[in-house]
């Protein structure tokens, strides 16, 4: 009786164990496109955050209108330039998860 619970407690043990080596393969969408998207946001935020910063400062006075209107279009085109490269990104993204989609699908109707 103890020899057949020590069994199956190893046989219980042994597939909880090995029962993820079981599961079908699950893709993960890990790479260069999510450290990209990782720094291009975060870029941006802080390109945005610029010109609130420089908004806040103008109404604060703690800028010139003349300052202000020199500074704002340089952030102003940086935090565009940083959308434009989200968006590159976002499609990039996009058309890899599209691929693993097809792929998933593929694999699901051969087995």
């Amino acid at each position: 009786m103890d020899v057949a619970l020590v069994v199956l407690m190893v046989l219980v043990a042994a597939a909880i164990t090995f029962s993820p080596l079981l599961r079908r393969r699950r893709v993960w969408f890990v790479g260069d496109f999510e450290s990209d998207f990782t720094l291009v946001v975060r870029q941006r935020e802080e390109a945005l955050r610029a010109l609130k910063d420089l908004e806040e400062d103008l109404h604060a006075r703690k800028l010139t209108q003349a300052d202000y209107d020199r500074l704002r279009p340089m952030h102003l085109d940086r935090a565009k330039e940083l959308t434009l490269k989200l968006d590159a990104i976002n499609a990039k993204m996009e058309e890899a998860r599209r691929r693993v989609e097809q792929q998933l699908a593929a694999s699901r109707k051969q087995g």
